[in-house]
């Protein structure tokens, strides 16, 4: 045998030998597979995941896998089961060791066929009711981080922004599942001095309207969330939703606070909101404690959220003749909120 074929002997094996290991290293890596309700045009995912960023960047020991369900813009009967057969596809394929599950329909259409499953983790987030529903209580493998409305900070608003004492509030939403969870939990809050007058969810875009038009016979500030299921008078497709809020604001007698940053980059004046990206940073830190611990979920106690990030337009506030303490533009232009 010749001396060039012992090399080329030896580099073949040598090859054979660093791809086998680079293959191995890369199977027994831990996997993360953050599944997204919704899609990155939406601005909360988009900074939901910011949020998850923050922690898993540099983690070079955890292989990271994404799969986003787009179901914000259609939530037809058809494209919801197939969305969930796609996210459980992907689950089965990928395997991994923790499933960060964020907003109602990931745990809805997937993670929740995998409690107590061996060999899997569910971290969810950006669930805004109970999760009782998806078989989550008491199960062992299942830990996460609630989605919450800042109501004490909405009240505080309001009492900054109120000269007369004993403002009226109201929440006016569309009438998806997700406005109506919020309002459950709006309606267990003690709101004085402020009176909360409930929630008011409507289907259409004329009832909206309507109900805007005539607010101030019923509340002295209103209070905006879901608004992008609304939809058109023949119920054919929904109307856009900056096309909702900026009508909003310019026909409601009343000032418009929005529940969610989002509304602000629509057009409201004020928004204070839950911050999304504490979503994402714990619900990851969640995730990498049962890797790195190598500990079940349940281990990890359940949270609820307790950051909330302010959004307000200056024009807009100055045209109003708001006043607003300085801490709230401070913290608006910290998290790229201010908007002209």
């Amino acid at each position: 045998m010749t001396r060039n074929t012992l090399k080329i002997i030896f580099m073949a094996t040598f090859s054979v030998t660093l791809f086998v290991a680079v293959l191995w290293v890369s199977y027994a890596k831990p996997r993360i597979l953050v599944l997204h309700s919704y899609s990155t045009d939406y601005v909360w995912t988009h900074n939901i995941d910011i949020g998850l960023e923050r922690v898993l960047e540099g983690q070079s020991w955890v292989e990271i896998h994404r799969h986003y369900m787009k179901t914000k813009k259609r939530s037809d009967k058809r494209y919801l089961q197939r969305a969930g057969i796609a996210a459980r596809n992907a689950i089965d394929q990928i395997r991994p060791d923790v499933v960060i599950a964020i907003d109602d329909y990931a745990q809805k259409l997937a993670a929740k066929f995998y409690v107590d499953q061996p060999g899997i983790d569910i971290v969810f987030a950006g669930v805004n009711g109970s999760s009782k529903p998806y078989g989550y209580d008491g199960a062992k493998n299942v830990t996460g981080i609630y989605e919450r409305k800042p109501v004490a900070a909405l009240r505080e608003v309001v009492q900054v922004m109120d000269k007369k004492g004993e403002p009226r509030v109201l929440f006016l939403s569309d009438a998806s599942h997700s406005a109506k969870r919020d309002a459950g939990y709006l309606a267990q809050y003690s709101w004085s001095p402020v009176e909360y007058k409930g929630h008011l969810p409507v289907k259409t875009y004329a009832e909206w309207q309507k109900e805007v038009l005539g607010i101030k016979k019923k509340a002295d500030y209103l209070f905006v969330g879901a608004y992008r299921k609304l939809y058109k008078p023949d119920g054919k497709g929904k109307v856009p939703h900056k096309e909702v809020m900026q009508w909003t604001v310019k026909n409601s007698p009343v000032p418009v606070i929005g529940m969610n940053d989002f509304v602000t980059l629509d057009g409201a004046i004020f928004s204070v909101g839950v911050s999304p990206y504490e979503q994402g940073e714990v619900s990851a830190k969640m995730a990498l404690q049962i890797l790195r611990e190598k500990i079940p979920a349940s281990d990890i106690p359940r949270v609820h959220s307790a950051q909330y990030v302010v959004a307000l337009r200056r024009s807009a506030l100055k045209a109003a003749g708001i006043r607003i303490p300085a801490v709230y533009e401070a913290l608006a232009q910290v998290t790229g909120n201010y908007f002209d």
